[in-house]
């Protein structure tokens, strides 16, 4: 590449990896969202979240692959190695770098924050499944499956309706 193609390389994926940024903001506000309706059982602030998680993810996903055009278009292979050789052959002043790093910190935040909130759904899962167990008759104490892979207490439960 020639000085000022290498110029504008390092614009553009400073530019894009800058709108990643804006955008994983975005959804590590909404999944902040998502755990406050979760919590509150909120469903109309649910679905807000929800959408919103959507379009962020949508718009992640945008992004990443003009990230990832751009840099093969460069002469970098797709994979976990792409950035870490763009870094190496681009990186003037550590701004591709520090930008990289700052999107893979709120990439980690989202992460640990769709865990929480998926945590929060299995736990009102499990209430919800236990509530019923006890309405049908059954041990709600009892795990999923048994040891041969059937569902322990699927044979003497009663209905809804018999309870």
């Amino acid at each position: 590449m020639a000085h000022s193609d290498s110029a504008e390389f390092r614009r553009q994926i400073v530019e894009i990896i800058g709108d990643c940024v804006y955008h994983a903001l975005g959804l590590q506000e909404t999944l902040e969202d998502e755990r406050k309706a979760l919590e509150n059982q909120d469903m109309t602030a649910l679905r807000a979240a929800l959408e919103n998680k959507g379009r962020c993810v949508t718009e992640l996903r945008g992004k990443e692959e003009e990230r990832n055009k751009l840099c093969m278009a460069a002469g970098f292979a797709a994979g976990p190695d792409q950035m870490p050789q763009v870094v190496e052959h681009y990186d003037e002043n550590a701004t591709i770098a520090n930008s990289w790093q700052h999107l893979m910190d709120i990439a980690t935040k989202c992460d640990s924050l769709n865990v929480t909130n998926g945590a929060i759904i299995q736990g009102r899962k499990q209430q919800i499944e236990t509530s019923i167990a006890i309405i049908r008759g059954g041990n709600p104490t009892m795990d999923t499956y048994d040891r041969s892979g059937r569902e322990p207490h699927g044979h003497n439960l009663r209905s809804i309706a018999e309870a």
